[in-house]
């Protein structure tokens, strides 16, 4: 039997999220069929998906997007998206900035265009950040094709236009919070 126990250690804190890498950037621009076309002609870019007319994801490389551009009534970034590692760092993420009290304003979810997992936060300076995990990717551009994934719709996933804003797949909607960046 024992009197006392003596934990191995002591909790230490977090020291931050730890993302791998700044994942894509995200604006809102007056005219986005402009943008993709200079991105397209001048940069190299490639479209990987429309939301109608309004709505552009682009990569320069295998990551389904390395920015995008949403119509609105004037250019301003929109939201910064860093990649974790997997689901498991995501809810890591949303715990140490519950923690610091800075809430979700939009997820956990999967979005339809890319069919990554997410969460959208404010920072300090009232911009939305996006973690996130999974994205597609498109690594033989000859094939035209994203990468397999189960939680696709489409087989093969390939660029295309959305007829409409695609809901997250497990139907979150975007909190006011998170929309009002648009205005």
């Amino acid at each position: 039997m024992f009197a006392a126990q003596t934990p191995v250690s002591r909790p230490k804190p977090v020291a931050g999220i730890g993302p791998i890498k700044l994942g894509h950037l995200a604006f809102v621009v007056p005219e986005p069929k402009q943008l993709a076309d200079f991105y397209s002609r001048v940069l190299g870019f490639r479209v990987s998906d429309w939301i109608q007319d309004w709505f552009v994801f682009m990569r320069c490389g295998a990551d389904y997007h390395t920015i995008n551009f949403v119509k609105g009534k004037r250019t301003q970034m929109h939201h910064v998206a860093f990649e974790l590692k997997d689901w498991a760092q995501v809810q890591t993420a949303c715990d140490f900035l519950g923690g610091k009290k800075i809430p979700i304003i939009w997820g956990p979810g999967r979005h339809g265009p890319g069919h990554n997992i997410y969460t959208y936060h404010r920072n300090p300076d009232d911009q939305i950040i996006e973690m996130f995990t999974e994205l597609d990717k498109m690594l033989d551009e000859k094939l035209g094709y994203f990468e397999p994934r189960p939680w696709h719709r489409d087989h093969p996933q390939v660029p295309k236009v959305w007829p409409t804003m695609p809901t997250d797949i497990w139907g979150s909607l975007p909190s006011p919070e998170y929309a009002r960046q648009r205005e």
